[in-house]
C-alpha cells in the first residue's frame, strides 16, 4: 500500500492558530461585536466573524489601539470563509501590517488563493526567528506548500527548522512530518529512521505515527506486524480522522492480500464499507475489490452478493398530490432525496464484475446496472465513468457507432478532464481500426492535452502512428335599604344581577340572587340569565347552566313563566357548547321545527356550523349562504358568508373550491370584525389553488394600506411573503421582495422575540434560495447562517422567548454546517442548543455527540 500524500495546511486546512483569545477582565469595556466576532472565530462560525469584525472595523468610535486586532481578526475570518483576496487587501494597509501576525496572515491568504510559490516566501520569516507568532504552524505550512510544488527536498529543509526546537513536542512532529515526506518518496530505510517514538509526540499526533509505522511494516514486507498495526487503529478509532482510519481499514486488507489471502482481504474491506458507508475513501475501496474479484467469477460471489445488498431497489414512478392535505402550497414542493455514495459505487462495481461472467443474463444486469446508476446519480462521478465504461462495452461487442455516439457523449459531459480523455483515447482507437487516420489522429491529441503524464505520452505515440497514413488534430350601587320593602329590595338585587358584567360576576351575582330568594316570582328569569351567564364566560360553565336549566324543568306555580324561545335557545346553546355536533344539528333542527314562524337566524347559524364542524360542507354551505343572505344583521350575516365559504372550500371538488371564493368576498364587503379574518382566508385559499397571482395582488394591495405600525402588517406579511415564495418557483426574482419584505417586519413595533426567531428562520430560507450578487452561481447561504446564528446569538443574555423558531434557526444553522461538512461549527451550535435546555436540547446534545464520534473531532485536538 502507498501512504497518502502527507495533508499539509493550505489554507488553514488542518494546521492551524491557536483559537482566538478570550478578552480579558481589563477589556470588559471592549464592543460587544468584537467579543461576538471572537466568539464566532473560536466556534468556526467565520461568515458570522466576518460580519461583526467588518461592521466594528468601519465604526468611527473603535479606539485605534484596537483596530489592529479587529483588522487582523477580520482577515483571519475572511481568510478561513474562503475570502482571501479581501483578506489581502486589508493586510496590505499600514494599521494592519504592523502587527505581528500580519505575516502569517497573508502567507495563509496567499496559499487560499492559490499564490503557493509567493506564500512559501511570506512564511520565510518563521525560520530564523523563534519568536514570531504562529512559528510551528508558519513552518509546516511552509513545508506543506513546497511540497505541494514538488519541492520535497525544500519541503524537509522547512522542517528541519523545527526539528531542533526546544520545545521537544513541537520537534517530534516535524520529524513525523519529515518521515511521512519519506515514505512517499519511497525511502523507507530514512522514514524509519526519522520517525520519533509515540512517547515523544503530542497524543493527536500518535495516531499518525502508528499509521505511518504500520504503512513501513507493509512496505518492509512484514504483513504478519502491519496487520496486527493496521488492526490497531481500525479496532481504535478515537483520535484518528476519519480518512486516516479508512486508510488503516485500506492498510488492513491489503496486509492480509499481502499474506496471500485476497477473500480475508475483501470480506474486511466489505465489512468496514458496512460500518462507514459515508467514507471518503470508498473510490480506493472498491478498487480493492474489484481487484479482488476472481477474473471470472461465480454469480454467487461473495463479493458480488455483498454489492447487490447495497444496491437499492427500484424506485416508484413518481408521484405528485400537490395540496392533497390542504395546506400550503409551500407545502406542496417536491423533497428530493440525497444520493448514496455507497449505492453508486455497488453499481459501478457489481456491473464491472457481472461483465466478467459470460453469461448473456449478467451482462444485461451489467448495462442495466450502469443505466440506473447514470439516471438516478446522474450528479456522481461515477456518472460520467459508468457512460465511459458502457461506450468500451459497446466497442468490445462492435457496435462501434453506438460506442463512439457514446463516448462523444462523455467527452462533452464528463467534469473529469482524466475521463474526458479516456473517452477521446477509446473514441480514437475506433476511429483508427476504422481506417479514419485523421479522425483518429485529432482524438489522439485531444487526449493527449487532458491525460496524466504517462497516458499523454501513449495518446501522442499512437497520433504519430496514425499520421504515418495520414495526419491532422476540443405565528348593588348604594341605596338607603331602610327606605324599602324586602320584596322592592329583592327586585333590586335582581335587576343588579342581571346588570353585573362581565358574565362571571353576573353568573355569581344571579346565583346569590338564586339562593337568597328561592320564591321569588322572577326565579325563573334569573336562572335562565344565570345559565346565559354560565355559558357566557370564559371558559363556559357547562355544569353551573346545566343545573340552572334543569331547575326550570320542575314546575313552580308561583313563579312567572318564561318565553320558550329564549329558554330553547339557551338549550340550544348548552348543546351546541358541549361539543356534539351531531347532537347540536338535531336540537337546532327540532328549534327550527318548534318555532317555525319565529327570526331563527341564530339557531340556523348554530346549525349551519356544527354541520360544518361534523364534516357535512355541502349541507353547511346551503344552509349558511340561505341565512348570510336573508339575515339583516351585518355582524351576523357576516359569519354565515364565511362559514359557507369555508364550508365550499373544503368541499373536496375543485369547483366548489373555486366557488368559495365569491363567497369570501361577501363577508369582505360587509364592514363589520370579521372583514380581515375573511381575507385572510381568501389570501389563503388563493395560495392553496395556485392563483398565485391574484392572492399576491390582494396581500400587497391590503399590506400597502395599512399605517405603517398596524398589527395586521405582520400575518398579511406572512402570508404575502408565503405566496411570493411559491411563485418564485416561476418568477426567481420574487425572491428579493420576500427578502426586504421580513426584514420590513422585523422592524415593526408589535414584533416581539418569538416573532423575530420566526422572521430570521423565513429570512434565513429565502436568503438560501437567493444567488449570490457578486456570484450568482452560488446561493446567500452565509448570510442564511448568520440569520439563523443572530437568534441564537439573541439569547445569549436571556432564555429564548419561545422554543419552535428558536430551534428551528439552531438546527438549520446546523444543518448547513453539516451540509458544508464544517463539522467544528456544526458541534459548537449543537452543543451551543444544547446549553439552552429546551424540548429539543437532549437531540441537540445527541448530534453534537454523533458528530464528534463520526467525524473525529475532539476537544483536545
Amino acid at each position: 500500500m502507498r501512504l497518502l500524500s502527507p495533508i499539509f495546511l493550505l489554507a488553514l486546512a488542518l494546521v492551524a492558530p491557536p483559537a482566538p483569545a478570550a478578552i480579558p477582565d481589563a477589556e470588559a469595556t471592549a464592543p460587544a461585536a468584537l467579543r461576538q466576532g471572537e466568539e464566532a472565530l473560536a466556534s468556526g462560525l467565520w461568515e458570522i466573524a466576518v460580519i461583526r469584525f467588518d461592521k466594528l472595523l468601519q465604526d468611527s468610535a473603535l479606539p485605534l489601539a484596537q483596530k489592529p486586532r479587529v483588522a487582523i481578526r477580520l482577515a483571519e475570518a475572511w481568510i478561513r470563509s474562503g475570502n482571501s483576496a479581501a483578506a489581502l487587501t486589508l493586510l496590505d494597509q499600514a494599521f494592519a501590517a504592523k502587527d505581528p501576525e500580519a505575516y502569517f496572515w497573508k502567507a495563509q491568504a496567499l496559499a487560499a488563493s492559490g499564490r503557493f510559490a509567493e506564500a512559501v516566501d511570506a512564511f520565510a520569516p518563521a525560520l530564523d526567528t523563534p519568536q514570531t507568532p504562529y512559528r510551528r504552524e508558519a513552518c509546516l505550512s511552509r513545508a506543506g506548500l513546497q511540497l505541494a510544488l514538488n519541492q520535497a527536498a525544500a519541503a524537509l529543509a522547512s522542517l528541519k527548522t523545527l526539528a531542533t526546537d526546544p520545545d521537544p513536542t513541537t520537534a517530534a512532529e516535524a520529524r513525523l512530518r519529515q518521515a511521512e515526506i519519506l515514505f512517499d518518496q519511497g525511502d523507507c530505510l530514512n522514514a524509519r529512521a526519522t520517525l520519533p517514538l509515540a512517547p515523544a509526540l503530542a497524543p493527536a499526533l500518535r495516531p499518525q505515527a502508528a499509521f505511518l509505522h504500520a504503512c513501513l511494516l507493509l512496505a518492509e514486507a512484514k504483513p504478519a506486524a502491519a496487520i496486527r498495526a493496521f488492526s490497531a487503529l481500525v479496532e481504535q478509532p478515537q483520535g484518528q480522522s476519519l480518512n486516516r482510519h479508512a486508510a488503516a481499514a485500506i492498510g488492513l486488507a491489503d496486509a492480509l492480500d499481502a499474506q496471500d489471502s485476497p477473500a480475508a482481504a475483501a470480506n474486511s474491506l466489505l465489512a468496514f464499507i458496512q460500518e462507514h458507508p459515508d467514507s471518503d475513501l470508498l473510490d480506493q475501496m472498491f478498487q480493492r475489490l474489484l481487484q479482488w474479484l476472481p477474473a471470472v467469477p461465480a454469480p454467487t460471489d461473495p463479493i458480488l452478493e455483498q454489492l447487490a445488498q447495497w444496491i437499492p431497489p427500484l424506485p416508484p414512478p413518481a408521484a405528485y398530490l400537490i395540496n392533497a392535505n390542504g395546506a400550503s402550497a409551500v407545502a406542496a414542493w417536491p423533497l428530493v432525496a440525497l444520493p448514496s455514495n455507497l449505492a453508486a459505487y455497488a453499481f459501478y462495481t457489481r456491473a464491472l464484475g457481472l461483465q466478467r461472467i459470460a453469461s448473456p443474463e449478467a451482462k444485461t444486469e451489467a448495462r442495466h446496472l450502469l443505466t440506473r446508476l447514470r439516471l438516478e446519480y446522474p450528479a456522481h462521478v461515477l456518472a460520467s465513468r459508468s457512460l465511459l465504461q458502457a461506450g468500451r462495452w459497446l466497442l468490445d461487442d462492435g457496435h462501434t457507432s453506438k460506442a463512439l455516439t457514446v463516448l462523444a457523449a462523455v467527452r462533452d459531459s464528463a467534469r473529469s478532464p482524466v475521463l474526458s480523455g479516456e473517452a477521446a483515447f477509446l473514441a480514437a482507437q475506433a476511429a483508427f481500426a476504422a481506417g479514419d487516420s485523421k479522425q483518429a489522429v485529432s482524438l489522439f491529441e485531444e487526449a493527449a492535452t487532458v491525460l496524466t503524464t504517462q497516458a499523454a505520452d501513449t495518446a501522442y505515440l499512437n497520433a504519430a502512428l496514425a499520421r504515418l497514413q495520414q495526419g491532422e488534430l476540443v405565528a348593588i350601587s348604594s341605596r338607603e335599604a331602610s327606605q324599602m320593602t324586602p320584596a322592592t329590595l329583592a327586585d333590586l338585587a335582581l335587576e343588579q344581577a342581571l346588570a353585573a358584567t362581565p358574565p362571571a360576576a353576573a353568573k355569581s351575582a344571579l346565583a346569590a340572587f338564586i339562593s337568597s330568594y328561592p320564591d321569588h316570582p322572577r326565579l325563573a328569569q334569573a336562572r335562565l340569565a344565570a345559565a346565559d351567564a354560565a355559558l357566557s364566560t370564559s371558559p363556559p360553565d357547562l355544569v353551573a347552566a346545566h343545573e340552572q336549566l334543569d331547575a326550570l324543568a320542575v314546575p313552580h306555580a308561583a313563579i312567572e313563566p318564561l318565553p320558550p324561545v329564549h329558554l330553547a335557545l339557551t338549550r340550544l346553546r348548552l348543546t351546541d357548547l358541549s361539543n356534539d355536533p351531531q347532537a347540536t344539528i338535531a336540537a337546532a333542527r327540532a328549534f327550527l321545527e318548534s318555532f317555525p314562524a319565529e327570526p331563527a337566524a341564530a339557531a340556523a347559524l348554530v346549525l349551519g356550523r356544527n354541520l360544518f364542524q361534523a364534516g357535512d360542507y355541502n349541507s353547511a354551505r346551503m344552509t349558511l349562504e340561505k341565512i348570510a343572505a336573508t339575515d339583516p344583521t351585518p355582524p351576523r350575516a357576516q359569519a354565515a358568508w364565511l362559514l359557507a365559504a369555508r364550508a365550499a372550500s373544503l368541499i373536496p371538488s375543485p369547483q366548489s373550491r373555486e366557488e368559495a371564493l365569491p363567497l369570501f368576498d361577501h363577508a369582505i364587503a360587509i364592514n363589520a370584525p370579521l372583514r380581515p379574518i375573511a381575507s385572510m382566508e381568501k389570501a389563503r385559499l388563493l395560495i392553496d389553488l395556485d392563483h398565485l397571482g391574484d392572492a399576491i395582488t390582494l396581500l400587497r394591495k391590503w399590506n400597502d394600506a395599512l399605517p405603517k405600525d398596524d398589527a395586521l402588517r405582520l400575518p398579511v406579511g406572512f402570508l404575502l411573503g408565503e405566496a411570493l415564495i411559491a411563485q418564485a418557483e416561476k418568477t426567481p426574482a420574487l425572491l428579493s421582495e420576500v427578502l426586504d419584505l421580513y426584514q420590513k417586519l422585523l422592524t415593526h413595533p408589535q414584533v416581539d422575540p418569538a416573532t423575530s426567531y420566526r422572521l430570521q428562520y423565513l429570512r434565513g430560507q429565502t436568503l438560501e434560495q437567493l444567488p449570490s450578487p457578486k456570484n450568482p452561481a452560488i446561493k446567500r447561504v452565509a448570510e442564511a447562517l448568520e440569520a439563523y446564528f443572530s437568534v441564537l446569538e439573541s439569547a445569549a443574555k436571556q432564555a429564548p422567548a419561545e422554543w419552535e423558531w428558536f430551534e428551528r434557526c439552531g438546527f438549520r444553522a446546523l444543518e448547513l454546517c453539516e451540509a458544508a461538512q464544517r463539522w467544528q461549527p456544526a458541534i459548537a451550535i449543537a452543543k451551543k442548543l444544547a446549553s439552552f435546555h429546551g424540548p429539543r436540547a437532549e437531540e441537540a446534545a445527541a448530534r453534537a455527540r454523533a458528530l464528534q464520534l463520526k467525524h473525529m473531532v475532539w476537544e483536545d485536538e
